[in-house]
């Protein structure tokens, strides 16, 4: 029994120094984002923008693989707020959404104004008491429709004259805008530049109705059940991108304060 007992010792210490000498399995980040010039589009069949190549070589800086998904914000915010090793991108970062996320670093700051249709007979706007008086296109679970609800903006209703009406992404609502189902959408000046460009439309048949009063400072940022461990690693890597200029390169056309 003795002997016996040796040997089974031995092979617990055996198997467990044969599993502490095996490398652990490397983890495999999921990068969320949502269909949204300037940062993410389609164009000829391939995902485009100027954060892919940025987070590629963020991650193979940080030793981390990962996929990246582009998804309606709505799920990749649900992703984010829920599931370990997920990175969300471009999110803005406010005081309620602080301690919800492990912010990585920002990307830009965009300032937000509302367009229209330039042959349509929109009335003017010169307050935000007359942008009530509008059918507004915003994005489901975006930081634009918290700003409008918390400034006591409603959703459309039968009755309404005005309102928030919400779509899944920005190309179902820049074809409302398009097709007269909304009297405007907030988006940023480049962000209204880049889905000209790559709608291959004239931007002259948009037109600026009114400068909302916010900005976004939008980031890169990893979900809450993320280890401290490779929070660290991307922030660490995140400010050299920022030191050799890659961070300029990629974002400095698209800041828009």
């Amino acid at each position: 029994m003795k002997r016996w007992t040796q040997r089974l010792l031995v092979l617990v210490c055996w198997w467990s120094t044969c599993s502490m000498a095996q490398p652990a399995a490397a983890t495999t980040f999921r990068v969320v984002t949502e269909d949204a010039p300037p940062f993410t589009y389609w164009h000829d069949g391939e995902l485009a923008g100027p954060v892919l190549p940025f987070v590629d070589k963020l991650m193979q800086a940080a030793g981390l693989p990962y996929s990246h998904h582009v998804y309606p914000w709505a799920r990749s915010l649900a992703l984010a707020q829920h599931a370990p090793n997920v990175l969300i991108y471009a999110l803005a970062r406010t005081p309620e959404r602080e301690a919800s996320f492990h912010w990585i670093g920002e990307l830009v700051d965009m300032r937000i104004y509302l367009y229209g249709m330039a042959g349509r007979n929109t009335p003017p706007v010169d307050s935000l008491a007359q942008v009530r008086q509008l059918r507004i296109g915003v994005i489901n679970k975006d930081v634009r429709l918290d700003w409008f609800k918390a400034n006591g903006f409603s959703e459309l209703s039968p009755t309404s004259v005005g309102g928030l009406d919400l779509s899944e992404n920005s190309e179902v609502n820049m074809l409302k805008l398009r097709r007269g189902m909304v009297d405007a959408v907030p988006v940023s000046r480049i962000a209204m530049q880049t889905y000209c460009r790559q709608s291959k439309l004239d931007c002259g048949q948009f037109r600026q109705l009114y400068p909302l009063p916010m900005t976004m400072s939008l980031y890169l940022a990893a979900s809450k059940k993320t280890s401290y461990q490779y929070v660290n690693t991307l922030r660490y890597h995140y400010r050299k991108l920022v030191q050799d200029g890659s961070h300029h390169q990629a974002f400095s056309r698209l800041n828009d304060g």
